[in-house]
């Protein structure tokens, strides 16, 4: 369901139809579809809460759209609470899982589980690293164990 609009939202979208009645259907939807594009914060220069983030195939900056029934969105709501998470990240694990077989919360653990791994390989081969640890009474020396 479609909420009201406010008066200004009223008076704007009135304004809009005044200018788009003289274009035939296929016109007004891909004009339409222009403007959205446009003033999509997905897409525009908005604040992107995904822009920079780095998944595990690389930076997450392709906002995917779809439209579905009322049923079912209610459906897909109650399931993303049910799991504790919201709709985009849930529909980001549906479309990973069906391109790459694994959902992007799946794929993001096993690049850290990795990464991990690489670290003690490299922890195990050199050795320890970071910076020395000082003992106060040691002297103020490298601390001994």
């Amino acid at each position: 369901m479609v909420a009201p609009l406010t008066k200004n939202e009223r008076t704007a979208a009135n304004q809009v139809l005044a200018l788009l009645h003289h274009l035939p259907p296929e016109s007004v939807a891909r004009v339409l579809t222009h403007v959205e594009h446009v003033l999509d914060p997905e897409e525009g220069d908005g604040p992107r809460f995904s822009r920079g983030i780095a998944g595990p195939l690389g930076k997450l900056e392709h906002a995917l759209k779809t439209k579905v029934d009322e049923h079912t969105h209610t459906l897909f709501l109650q399931q993303c609470s049910m799991q504790s998470t919201d709709a985009s990240n849930q529909l980001r694990n549906c479309v990973y899982a069906l391109v790459h077989g694994r959902s992007y919360d799946q794929m993001v653990v096993e690049k850290l589980s990795h990464e991990a791994q690489r670290t003690q390989a490299l922890a195990k081969l050199i050795g320890p690293f970071g910076g020395p640890e000082f003992d106060g009474a040691n002297g103020g020396g490298a601390r001994t164990e």
